[in-house]
Parts: C-alpha cells; sequence; structure tokens
C-alpha cells in the first residue's frame, strides 16, 4: 500500500484552539449547519459553513456550552500531554502477490480497473438506497433517511475523497491488493478501547484532527468518556436518541364513535336476500420506523471535556487585551501629537517673547536718545515763545478797549428793542384774546337760537298729550281701587273655608283624626274648596299688585308733563334773554377788535425797528471783539507754547531716564527668560522622549495584532475592532450561555481535534469537513455505506474490531479474510 502524505500544516481555518487567534475568523457563505449541544448551559453563535463535498444535510440548532468569561490576565501554556502507553498493536497490511477478484473476474496489479470495480460494486447500492429514500419521502417523514449515505457513496464513485482514492477503492472492493503502508491499517484486538485511544493519541501527538466513528450513539459516547478531558473533542448526538414506541394492544375493528364506542353500520344483503357478512376495508397500520434513518431527525454537536472553556477563555483574554492595545494606540497617537503640537507651540511662543525682549531692549535704547535731543529742542523753544508773548501782549491794549465800548452800545440797543418787542407782544395776545372771545359768543348765541326753537317744539307736544296722560291715570286709579276690592273679597272668602274647615277637624273623633276610621263625608269637599279659595285669593292679589303698579306709573307720567309745561316757559324766556345780551357782546367786540389790531401793527413797526438797530450794534461790537480775540488767542496760544515745551522738556528728561532703566531691567529679564526657556524646553523634549516612546510601543503592538503598520490604513483599527468585538460577542454566548445561533457548529468542527459520533450523525453534521485521520471503533458492524461516510472525508483510514459482532460482508471482515497475519 501506498504510503500516505506528509501531514499538511494546520491551516488558518483549522487551527487548534489551544493557540487561539487574537483575530476572529472570516465568515464563509452560509449552509446547512448542525446544532451544538453543550455539556452544561447551552450558549450559541453563528459560524457559517464551506460548501460540503456531499449533499446538504438537514438544518439544525447550535447550543455550545458557556461560563463566565474572566478579566484578562496571563495564560500560561498548556502543559504537554503524556504519550498514552499502546494497549493493542496495530499492524498495516502485509504484501500479498497479485490476487484475482473472483467476482469481477479482473486481474488486480498495475494498472487494475479499480473504477470498474467501484462502479459495478458501488452503482447498485446507490440505486437501492434512492429507492428507499424515495419510498421515505412518499410517506412525508421528517427524518433525515438515507441522503448522506447516498453522498459519500456518490462522492466515493467520482472520486471527491480527501485521501488517496485508489487505497480506499483497493480496501472496499480489494482488500487482498493492498500493500503495506500508512494509509491503511488494521487493527484486530480484544480491548478495542485502548485500540482506539492509542490510535486518537498517535494522531493528537502528530497535530492530526480525528474522526472517530462508533456503530451506535452509546458506543461514541461511551469512547469519548474514557478520552482524557485536555483533548477538543466534539460529540455527534443524533436526535430522538430512541425509536418511537409502538403502540400496545391489538388495532380495533371499525371506526369509535362519539362515546367512545365501536361503531355499528345496518345490516346489508345480497340481491339473492343473503346476509353480507364482508367487512369494510379498513386502512393498514403505519409500521413502527426500524432503522435510525427512518427515525432521526435531526443531529447536535456538543463540545466535550474542559479544554473548550479554557481555550474560549484564553481567546477572549487575548483578544481583549488586543482591544485594549488597539484603543490605547489612538490615545498614545494623539498625544504624542499633542506633546509635539504643544512643543512647536511653546517653542515659537518662546522664541517670540526672547525676540520682543531683545527688540524692547534695541527700543529702549533708540527713546532714550530720542527722549534727550527732544528736551534741548523742547528748552529752545521755550525761550523763543517768551518774546512772542510779550509782543502780543502790547498790541492788544488798543482793540479791547474799542470792543468793550461798541458792546455797551450794542447792550442799550437791544435792551430798547426788548421793551418794544414786549409791547407789541402784548397787543398781540389782546388781539388773539378779542378773536376768541368772538368766536365763543357766536357759538353760545346759536346754541341760544337751537334751544329755544326746541323748547317751542317740546312744549306744543306735552300741552297736546297731557289730557290724555290725565285721563289714563283717572283711568288706572279706578282700575286699582276696584282690584284691591276684588283681592279683600277673595281673602274674606278663602278665611270662611277655613274656618269651616277647621270646625269640621273639630268635630272628627280621636279614629278618625288617627285615620283609623272613616272621616266625615264632607270633609275632603271641604278641602278642596280651601285650596279653591286660596288659588283665587293669590290670583286676585297678583292683579291687585299689577293694578297698582300701572296706576302709580301713569301717576308719574302725568306729573312728569305737567311739570314740563310749568317749566318751559321760564326756560324759553331766559333762552331768548341770552340771544339779546350775547347779540350785544358781539358788536362791541367787533369794535374792540378793529382797535386792537391797530395798535399792535403800531407796536410792531417800533419793534422791529428798534431789533434792526440793535442788530447792527451788536454785529459791530462783535467785529470789535473778534480783533480783540484773535491778539487775545496769540498771546494765549504763546503762553500755553511755552509752558507745553517747558513739560515737553521735563517728560523728555523722566523718559529718557526711565528708557535707560527700562533697558536696564529688560536686558536682566532677557537672560533671566533665556535660562527658564532652556530648562522648559528641555523638560518638554523628555516628555515628547516618553510619548514617542509610549506611541512606539502601542504601535508595535497594534502592528502584531493587526499584521499591518496602522498609520498607513486609517481603517485597520477600526475593522479589526470590528472582528474582534464579534469574536469576543461568540466567545461570551460560548461561555455565558447565550440563545443559539445558526452556524456555530462549523466554527467547532473547524477547531476540534476530535469528532465522535456514529456515520448518521457524521453525515449530517460533518458534510463540508475534512479529517487527517479516520478511526472506525467496532469496524466489524459498521457497512460500506457507514464506513464511507467518514472515509471520504479521511486522508488515511483505521478500522479496530475483533471483540464484538460483525457483519459478515462488512469491509472489516473482508479486510480480515484478506488478511494473513493480524496483530
Amino acid at each position: 500500500m501506498k504510503q500516505s502524505a506528509e501531514p499538511n500544516e494546520p491551516h488558518e481555518d483549522e487551527r487548534s484552539p489551544h493557540a487561539p487567534d487574537p483575530v476572529p475568523l472570516p465568515e464563509r457563505a452560509a449552509e446547512p449547519t448542525a446544532e451544538v449541544e453543550p455539556l452544561a448551559e447551552p450558549v450559541a453563535e453563528p459560524v457559517t459553513q464551506d460548501e460540503p463535498v456531499s449533499e446538504p444535510a438537514p438544518i439544525a440548532q447550535v447550543e455550545p456550552v458557556a461560563e463566565p468569561v474572566a478579566e484578562p490576565e496571563p495564560v500560561a501554556e498548556p502543559a504537554p500531554v503524556a504519550e498514552p502507553e499502546p494497549v493493542a498493536r496495530t499492524a498495516p497490511l502485509p504484501e500479498v502477490e497479485p490476487l484475482v477478484d473472483d467476482e469481477a473476474g479482473v486481474i488486480l496489479e498495475d494498472g487494475w480497473d479499480g473504477a470498474n470495480l467501484v462502479e459495478s460494486t458501488y452503482g447498485a447500492l446507490t440505486e437501492g438506497f434512492e429507492e428507499r429514500e424515495a419510498r421515505l419521502r412518499e410517506s412525508s417523514s421528517e427524518a433525515v433517511g438515507w441522503a448522506p449515505y447516498i453522498a459519500a457513496v456518490r462522492a466515493f464513485r467520482e472520486g471527491r475523497v480527501a485521501g488517496d482514492w485508489e487505497s480506499l477503492a483497493r480496501l472496499l472492493v480489494a482488500p487482498g491488493s493492498l500493500t503495506s503502508g500508512d494509509d491503511v491499517q488494521i487493527v484486530e484486538t480484544r480491548d478495542e478501547d485502548a485500540a482506539v485511544r492509542a490510535a486518537v493519541q498517535e494522531s493528537l501527538d502528530a497535530g492530526q484532527r480525528a474522526l472517530l466513528l462508533a456503530p451506535d450513539q452509546e458506543r461514541a459516547a461511551e469512547l469519548l468518556r474514557s478520552m482524557r478531558d485536555d483533548v477538543f473533542a466534539l460529540l455527534i448526538e443524533t436526535r430522538p436518541a430512541a425509536p418511537p414506541a409502538e403502540p400496545d394492544g391489538p388495532t380495533p375493528r371499525g371506526e369509535f364513535g362519539s362515546n367512545g364506542t365501536v361503531e355499528f353500520r345496518p345490516l346489508s344483503f345480497d340481491d339473492e336476500g343473503a346476509l353480507d357478512m364482508t367487512l369494510p376495508d379498513l386502512p393498514n397500520p403505519a409500521e413502527p420506523p426500524r432503522e435510525p434513518e427512518e427515525w432521526v431527525r435531526d443531529a447536535v454537536v456538543r463540545p466535550v471535556a474542559e479544554a473548550w472553556r479554557q481555550s474560549w477563555e484564553t481567546e477572549a483574554r487575548l483578544l481583549k487585551r488586543g482591544l485594549m492595545w488597539l484603543e490605547q494606540w489612538p490615545r498614545d497617537a494623539a498625544a504624542l501629537r499633542a506633546v509635539q503640537d504643544e512643543n512647536t507651540r511653546r517653542r515659537a511662543e518662546l522664541e517670540a517673547e526672547l525676540a520682543a525682549l531683545t527688540k524692547e531692549i534695541e527700543d529702549a535704547g533708540a527713546a532714550e536718545a530720542a527722549a534727550e535731543q527732544g528736551a534741548v529742542d523742547a528748552e529752545a523753544a521755550a525761550e523763543r515763545l517768551i518774546t512772542v508773548q510779550d509782543e502780543a501782549e502790547a498790541e492788544l491794549a488798543g482793540p479791547k478797549a474799542e470792543a468793550e465800548r461798541r458792546q455797551a452800545v450794542a447792550d442799550a440797543a437791544a435792551a430798547d428793542a426788548s421793551d418794544r418787542t414786549r409791547d407789541a407782544d402784548a397787543a398781540q395776545a389782546r388781539c388773539a384774546e378779542l378773536h376768541a372771545r368772538d368766536t365763543t359768543a357766536q357759538a353760545e348765541l346759536q346754541a341760544a337760537r337751537d334751544l329755544e326753537a326746541s323748547l317751542t317744539d317740546e312744549l306744543e307736544r306735552a300741552k297736546e298729550a297731557l289730557p290724555g296722560v290725565a285721563a289714563e291715570a283717572e283711568r288706572l286709579t279706578a282700575a286699582d281701587a276696584d282690584a284691591s276690592g276684588e283681592g279683600h273679597a277673595a281673602y274674606y272668602r278663602l278665611v270662611s273655608a277655613e274656618s269651616a274647615l277647621s270646625a269640621m277637624k273639630r268635630k272628627m273623633t280621636l279614629g278618625q283624626r288617627m285615620h283609623v276610621a272613616s272621616p266625615p263625608s264632607g270633609l275632603s269637599g271641604m278641602r278642596a274648596e280651601v285650596k279653591a279659595r286660596a288659588r283665587e285669593a293669590d290670583e286676585a292679589a297678583r292683579r291687585a299688585q299689577e293694578a297698582k303698579d300701572a296706576a302709580e306709573k301713569a301717576g308719574r307720567r302725568h306729573q312728569e308733563l305737567a311739570a314740563f309745561v310749568s317749566d318751559g316757559g321760564t326756560r324759553l324766556a331766559h333762552a331768548r334773554e341770552a340771544q339779546e345780551r350775547l347779540g350785544t357782546e358781539l358788536i362791541w367786540l367787533a369794535s374792540e377788535r378793529e382797535s386792537a389790531a391797530a395798535a399792535y401793527q403800531e407796536q410792531a413797526r417800533l419793534a422791529a425797528e428798534s431789533v434792526d438797530k440793535a442788530t447792527q450794534m451788536s454785529m459791530e461790537a462783535r467785529v470789535a471783539q473778534q480783533a480783540a480775540r484773535a491778539i487775545e488767542e496769540r498771546v494765549e496760544a504763546a503762553r500755553v507754547a511755552r509752558e507745553e515745551a517747558l513739560a515737553t522738556a521735563g517728560r523728555a528728561k523722566a523718559a529718557a531716564e526711565a528708557a535707560a532703566s527700562h533697558a536696564v531691567e529688560t536686558r536682566s529679564a532677557l537672560e533671566r527668560r533665556t535660562a527658564e526657556a532652556e530648562r522648559e524646553l528641555a523638560s518638554r523634549e523628555r516628555d515628547l522622549e516618553t510619548a514617542v516612546e509610549a506611541e512606539a510601543r502601542s504601535r508595535e503592538n497594534v502592528r502584531e495584532i493587526c499584521g499591518a503598520d496602522p498609520v498607513g490604513d486609517p481603517e485597520l483599527i477600526s475593522t479589526h475592532q470590528t472582528r474582534a468585538m464579534a469574536r469576543i460577542e461568540r466567545l461570551t454566548a460560548y461561555l455565558d450561555g447565550g440563545a443559539a445561533a445558526d452556524g456555530a457548529a462549523e466554527g467547532l468542527l473547524r477547531t476540534a481535534d476530535l469528532v465522535v459520533g456514529t456515520p448518521l450523525g457524521a453525515g449530517l453534521t460533518a458534510a463540508g469537513e475534512e479529517f487527517d485521520t479516520l478511526i472506525v471503533a467496532d469496524a466489524g458492524r459498521l457497512t460500506d455505506a457507514e464506513l464511507l461516510v467518514g472515509a471520504v472525508r479521511a486522508r488515511r483510514w483505521i478500522l479496530v474490531g475483533g471483540a464484538g459482532p460483525e457483519e459478515e460482508d462488512s469491509p472489516f471482515a473482508r479486510a480480515r479474510a484478506a488478511s494473513l497475519t493480524w496483530g
């Protein structure tokens, strides 16, 4: 048998979880996934799956194990695993002479016709499985059926095998033609468990992934319990674990009625009148499923042993530590930039400050020289201005006296103009007063005329209405007297009826009063009469009150009209007298207005002449004053200029002294600030070196985590953070027992070192996986199709058997029959 290829280096996606990658694995296109069921609390995380080699398997859920995640801390490397002692001897098939396949009649030598042998042998097997699958689907069963076996056999027939197809084909169709090698090992031993453990340990020591198949679920669980606890192992469990129970008792004949009794149908007779004893056709009861393929509905993948939990915790800690560095580097980079910017800014500020001090020293020297020269110039100007001031004071005497004389004349003329202006204003006020009185008198005269006309009209109408109003008042007074008499009469009738009722009640016996005996015959009629009299009295009182109110209102109206007629004549005489008085006053006002207007015109003329004279005198005085003021301004300007020159000389001397003192102080400050700046810049350089070291350290950590320099890729950190956080959430879900999610089984299968289950479970869950080694326990109990489910996915095949019962035509039995010696 041809030697197997050397073990491949572990792919990144197949890396063992005891060396976790700080970056989450990239997800792939989603395919049907299996369910992952934990040992303790369930947890879930979606993981996608590659395209499977075989037909798609039924979809299941994910339920991985969970436990709280610890804070990030250093994790020790796992201790080396001790190598178990071999408990069973495994030996490759011995080299044999070329054989002849009796069934196919083909000589198995170089260039053997293996493809035709495989096709002739397993083509019919595929058709048989497909027929059984079709019958199962016709019954609308939800069981998984024989699809995993069909896919495995078809993959084998088409040459889609992970290992050496020729070695696998020789094992199955011509085991006698196998030669010695490591691709196929046949182990016959009484201690199968020890042999299986040894084969598993050998695979793990070589850094390979193994698939361990057992004939049933109980045997798979038993083998897994015997493995070491530090192995990353998965147990594939099919569900349900047992077939459905068969119904007890015979099937009743006939249909049950509504009360749980057998329904009896009417008797029927044939054409000859004989009783028809034919029983109605009953449906055949469904046969209970007898094979797992007919009652298994799905499969779950369950992580086993503490290695998974330790691996997840370690990976989560490393990822969290990596996230801390990913968050730290931007802060260190920002701090470095801030220190650099601050150092640059501060250096510029210090240089500008020192340059300013140097410039200030130079300006102080120039200011001192300029101030000394200014003091000399100012003293010379002050001596020249003394002569100018004396000349201007001598020139001022004559113009000043003339300006005072002209001002006195202008003041006298202004006083006379003011007196005449007041007289003119008084005359104008008298004219305005007379005009206003004339307007008021005319308005009062018109009002008196309007009042006379109104009184005349109203008196005529009042005299006409007075007799009617008097007659109406007399009529209403008489009606009031009649209504009052009727009210008194109604009251007296009410009193009479009430008295009669009281007299009848006094005559009633005690029984009649207690309503025991019958009342007197006229009592109810008497009561009705009292009520009627009371209503009549109330109505009469109301009418009497209304008549009284109407009579009083008519009397008031009569009195008002009589009073208006009596007083109207007096008011009319007063209005006529007012008209005569106002007419006389208006004649007088017209004469007075003419006299006042003439007086106002004369006074206005005299006032205008006085104002013109005062204005002329004032202008002459102002001209004289302006001439004198110009000379005074020259005197004052000379005096002020002289004083300003003396003050300027003093200030210049003080400024020269201050500039000299300031130059000395500034030189001292420059020396002090230069030393301080040097110390500050040295301290800032040390801070910058610290920030550079911190940024370089964190950037190197980020480069190790991300595999690239974050400076060149701005999106690198955010992308890696997203992937790392997604991976942390997935691991936290595993450890904390979160909700199940599709796709987690693919991730667990990809990282497991050992997968244990039945052929049916492996076909359902590991459809897209490949393994380095297939280990078959109790190999004699597995058929060709069951063996192929795992064989097409492995590169090496180890068949262990010999201790228990086995199938007569199993691959293991055929291989053992073809072998000459066994270990």
